[in-house]
């Protein structure tokens, strides 16, 4: 309001003979002072403003009783203020702000008798005119606040814009105009109200100023309707018109001298940061540390002490070392602690490279080029990085990095290692997408738009076929004209054999230039033409995980289900994911996406069936195009999926609970980035698997589904289900079969990696999950009282009877995985975060609370009119976990004797122990943990019936019995010298039986396994008792004992498998511990 003051404020004040004004917004107080010098002595300024940009003090010691500064807000104040004779508001900018000011300026005048004070009102016109500005949002009533975003404002646009615009840091309103929205749209409705004649006058310049004043006033101050009429004639008007120029001047000169400034303020920050970037990548921060490690590895090696001068100031002390060291990050020759096999510096090029790069993307910066940036070959990581942060500072703000690499875990770098390079320099973002296979596939096949700079880092980590690389690029017009090609090929004759192919095949004719380090760079002067660049790749190559394109039409959420030969199963998968199923969806708009992957014909869904679910399903039959796996049908899906966030089936067979949907959007939203699983169930009492072995069929599955009368209370699969695996609702995660993610996720790393292409996918659910989930930027959550049931359908691992047939399965996945990614899987091993609700009574069931599903309590319908029906049912597994647990605490079982002797056994494992010696026939039988040895007698009397084999018991107690069949052993064969004693008695060639009934903890029982398990021959056993400790079901104090010994056995020995028919007689103290040697 201050430019306004000579021309109109000041002679409006005099004329009005104003002795009392209030000044609402008082900004820097620049008008303040003029105000009080010219009301003269007697008169009085109350100004009101909630947060000064000045000190009150300084005006109150030069005015005394004329000023009162009220430090609140205008609405709080303005109604306990006698009537002023005028007042200038220029405070909060929002229409409730500015209707209340004048309502209660309107209300104390009149109370007093008198009229409306003259009211002069800033920012009538663009842009808070008609759209309200909330310096504070919380200060106003939320049923009076509009839409509203911290973002900026532009002419002409209705909407807040995303980038940059006017005020960008304060909110606004995200739509202009409408009603009670605006500074004139509070003055136009105060004025519609009110009653008494007025008269108005608005000045469109510097966003505008509008001065009311009621036809009583002029009545009484005859001076002000010559000042009325003089501020509406044509000389006024020339004065606006000189005062809009002048304060465009200023600006435009405030501009062109601030954006100088900061320019160059911009340049130095950004040349400070992209150096500091250099250092931290070629370990020049800190690199004395190098050197103190250096010379403590030495002194280790040596047996030395160490040097305090050289460890308390190495710049010093090794000031030649320290100068050496320098020179190799130079070169990018590996320091002295990289010989000990580990290198702090994340650029193998070192700062020639680097130096090279940021050559090259100043010159395409200063040119103009458009393109993304791609990363073949990530090295270490360094490259990416300082591109990435390049990028940051300088350039297109929608320039992209791309990486393509293997990102083997026994490469120079990980998927994981560049992920967390990257975060850790805050510049894993939307900007960076990450090809994970052999480049010369991935960057063919990947949305590149258009390429502005290749950088193809040093040979030595994953082998990089440069030619084929930049052909490929190169055949899909990718290149832009303009283009730079960094080449790191350290004088490798080989890479420069490729290079130098490329350009001739392309007609490049522009030659390479040499940079330091032994690399080349070259320009890509002309887009090249498709027609000369060789497509095809020098090798296989792995396919990767296809990289996700931005919708164009977004919904909420896509979610996509692969089929194959599920007609039956499908119709219920579908129905869970309808919209008259799912609940608390709101106005969530989603769609299904049903991928079918080769169904036989009369298996195939077929159009009209899933559109019957609803208006957001969409079929897709790849027909002639599906593979065995279904990752190419989940990625197909993708490509076609619309939604912002994505939730990805891989088995179609699974049923959802009703607000699977809804939470899974929810833990989006609460803890995005994330991923969120569903927790996985079986429908049936046990794990599918084994309860095929005892006739579980989709019969009595259906059956099931009838007797809870689904899909009425969706809830009620907890009452006919098992949750997979033996775990519970807060154990860990290894994957899900309904993941949500969000669509930039799979924009950055891809969905399904295509390279798992054996029949059912293999760990493809797994790779994806540890994939998107092991990003150091995003959360692992889960969903509690919810799930996704399998149904039985004869799947690849879920549904495989045989046990050792689906171990054997499983293995091959987990040694293709490893072979894939370099080490085993792991997961993302990070803490589980939650949300959700336990809405039933079946859902609640956890180890620690067992409790039967109702559907599997006995009643008429299962046991038949006329008694139990004629073929077997599998038991449930709460209740066999209930009578395991029930029969353990009346401890009975310490209790048994054989001929006389204690064997501290369950009697259905040494009934099943003597099924094995006599089937299998072992020459040898061990076993540790003998205690008081009635277990080694035992074994000697089945050995005696069948007149084969001896045994030897392993720290069994000094007062053991005797037997001819039975050497006793003292010790441990976790010890050395007793393991060797163990090999030299049963000899080289495996033979044995072995039981480990030691009881121990985690370790110890791993450690006994991998002394006695090569004693074991094929189709004999390694049983590790009591694994039902540690509240599997019993003695949940117990911690990690031999249950998550046999977890970690299995990772490691896929020539071991899991024979769940040793308990078939449902008493067992060794669940899931019976380990057959299938190879």
């Amino acid at each position: 309001m201050f430019p306004f003051w000579g021309p109109v404020i000041s002679p409006l004040l005099r004329a009005a003979g104003a002795r009392s004004v209030v000044e609402v917004g008082a900004l820097r107080g620049e008008n303040t002072r003029q105000i009080l010098e010219a009301l003269g002595d007697g008169s009085v300024l109350h100004v009101i403003d909630p947060v000064p940009a000045f000190d009150p003090a300084e005006h109150v010691a030069a005015f005394g009783d004329r000023y009162v500064f009220h430090q609140a807000l205008s609405l709080d104040v303005l109604g306990t203020l006698p009537a002023m004779d005028a007042a200038l508001i220029d405070g909060d900018h929002n229409w409730y702000t500015v209707y209340n000011e004048l309502r209660l300026l309107r209300e104390v005048s009149r109370s007093d008798g008198r009229p409306l004070p003259v009211l002069v009102l800033h920012d009538v016109s663009w842009p808070y005119g008609r759209r309200d500005l909330y310096y504070d949002p919380e200060t106003i009533p939320s049923e009076h606040r509009q839409p509203m975003r911290k973002a900026g404002l532009r002419p002409g646009q209705k909407r807040v814009v995303d980038e940059g615009g006017l005020s960008s840091s304060h909110w606004h309103a995200v739509e202009e105009g409408g009603p009670h929205n605006g500074v004139m749209t509070a003055l136009d409705d105060f004025l519609a109200e009110h009653d008494r004649p007025y008269r108005m006058l608005v000045l469109p310049v510097y966003f505008g100023l509008a001065i009311v004043v009621e036809e009583d006033r002029f009545a009484s101050t005859p001076g002000l309707d010559d000042v009325w009429k003089s501020l509406e004639s044509a000389a006024t008007k020339d004065r606006l018109m000189e005062l809009g120029e002048l304060l465009r001047l200023r600006a435009v000169t405030q501009h062109h001298t601030v954006t100088a400034r900061h320019r160059s303020e911009h340049v130095r920050t950004t040349e400070r940061y992209l150096e500091l970037v250099v250092r931290s990548l070629v370990d020049d921060i800190y690199p004395e540390n190098e050197l103190r490690i250096e010379h403590l590895l030495d002194c280790i090696d040596k047996g030395n002490a160490p040097n305090e001068a050289l460890l308390r100031d190495p710049a010093r002390a090794a000031a030649t070392s320290l100068e050496a060291l320098r020179g190799r990050r130079q070169a990018g020759a590996p320091g002295p602690v990289g010989s000990q096999g580990f290198d702090p510096c994340l650029e193998p090029g070192g700062r020639a490279t680097l130096d090279a790069l940021a050559e090259a993307l100043d010159s395409l910066d200063a040119d103009g080029v458009p393109g993304d940036a791609v990363v073949v070959g990530a090295g270490a990581g360094g490259a990416a990085v300082y591109v990435r942060a390049h990028l940051e500072v300088a350039g297109p703000a929608d320039r992209k990095l791309w990486v393509a690499d293997p990102l083997r875990a026994g490469d120079s770098i990980d998927l994981n290692r560049i992920r967390d390079a990257l975060h850790r320099f805050d510049l894993l973002d939307d900007r960076v997408r990450i090809l994970q296979g052999d480049p010369e596939s991935t960057v063919g096949e990947a949305p590149i738009g258009s390429v502005s700079l290749v950088h193809i880092g040093p040979p030595g980590g994953a082998e990089v076929d440069a030619g084929t690389v930049l052909h490929r690029l190169a055949g899909n017009g990718k290149m832009s004209p303009g283009a730079l090609v960094v080449v790191d090929g350290r004088n490798d004759a080989k890479v420069a054999a490729q290079v130098d192919e490329f350009l001739t095949a392309a007609g490049v004719t522009v030659g390479r230039s040499p940079i330091g380090g032994g690399g080349w760079t070259w320009r890509i002067e002309e887009r090249l033409d498709p027609a000369v660049a060789r497509t095809e790749t020098s090798k296989a190559g792995r396919a990767g995980a296809p990289l996700a394109v931005p919708s164009t039409d977004p919904v909420d959420l896509s979610v996509v289900v692969v089929f194959y030969d599920m007609a039956r199963e499908a119709r219920r998968t579908l129905h869970s994911l309808s919209r008259a199923y799912q609940r608390d969806l709101g106005d969530l708009s989603y769609e299904v996406i049903v991928v079918e992957n080769g169904s036989s014909p009369e298996q195939r869904l077929g159009e009209e069936l899933v559109r019957s679910f609803g208006p957001e399903f969409r079929y897709i039959d790849r027909g002639p195009d599906a593979d065995p796996s279904p990752t190419t049908a989940l990625n197909a899906g993708i490509a076609e999926a619309r939604g912002d966030a994505v939730a990805l089936m891989i088995d179609g067979a699974h049923v959802l609970t009703p607000r699977v949907l809804h939470y899974g959007m929810a833990g989006l939203a609460a803890y995005g980035p994330a991923v969120v699983a569903t927790q996985a169930w079986y429908v049936g009492p046990g794990q599918q698997g084994e309860l095929m072995e005892a006739g579980y069929d989709q019969s009595r599955e259906d059956e099931l589904f009838e007797g809870i009368g689904w899909p009425g209370d969706g809830y009620r699969l907890f009452d006919i289900g098992h949750i997979a695996g033996d775990r519970d609702w807060l154990d860990g995660l290894w994957e899900s079969n309904c993941i949500f993610v969000t669509r930039r996720q799979l924009e950055q790393v891809g969905g399904f990696d295509e390279s798992f292409s054996m029949p059912g996918g293999g760990y493809a659910n797994l790779d994806l999950y540890e994939r998107l989930g092991a990003a150091p930027d995003v959360s692992i959550v889960t969903i509690l009282g919810e799930g996704s049931f399998h149904q039985v359908h004869g799947g690849t691992t879920t549904n495989q009877s045989d046990p050792e047939e689906r171990r054997r399965r499983v293995h091959g996945y987990a040694e293709h995985y490893a072979e894939l990614r370099g080490r085993p899987f792991v997961g993302p091993e990070k803490p589980v975060l939650y949300v959700g609700a336990f809405r039933t009574q079946g859902s609640r069931r956890t180890r620690a609370r067992r409790m039967t599903g109702s559907a599997f309590e006995v009643d008429r319908r299962i046991e038949g009119i006329d008694g139990p029906g004629s073929g077997p049912l599998p038991m449930p597994e709460e209740v066999r976990d209930s009578f395991v647990a029930a029969y353990w605490r009346t401890r009975a079982w310490r209790k048994g004797r054989w001929l006389g002797n204690t064997v501290a056994n369950a009697p259905t494992d040494l009934f099943a122990y003597q099924e094995i010696v006599t089937e299998v026939r072992p020459a040898w039988i061990v076993e540790t943990g003998g205690r008081d040895g009635g277990r080694a007698l035992f074994l000697a009397s089945v050995c005696d019936l069948i007149d084969h084999g001896q045994v030897l018991s392993v720290g069994a107690a000094e007062d053991h019995p005797t037997h001819p069949r039975v050497t006793w052993v003292d010790g441990s064969v976790t010890r050395p010298e007793v393991a060797e004693q163990v090999r030299s008695i049963v000899g080289d060639d495996p033979r044995a039986f072995v039981i480990l009934g030691t009881r121990g903890k985690r370790n110890r029982m791993e450690a006994e396994f991998e002394a006695l398990a090569p004693l074991v021959a094929v189709g004999s056993y390694v049983v590790i008792e009591h694994t039902v400790l540690n509240g599997r079901p019993v003695d949940a104090s117990f911690g990690p004992g031999p249950f998550e010994a046999m977890r970690r056995i299995l990772l490691r020995h896929g020539e071991f498998a899991v024979d769940t028919a040793r308990e078939n007689q449902s008493l067992t103290f060794n669940p899931h511990g019976f380990l057959r040697r299938t190879r």
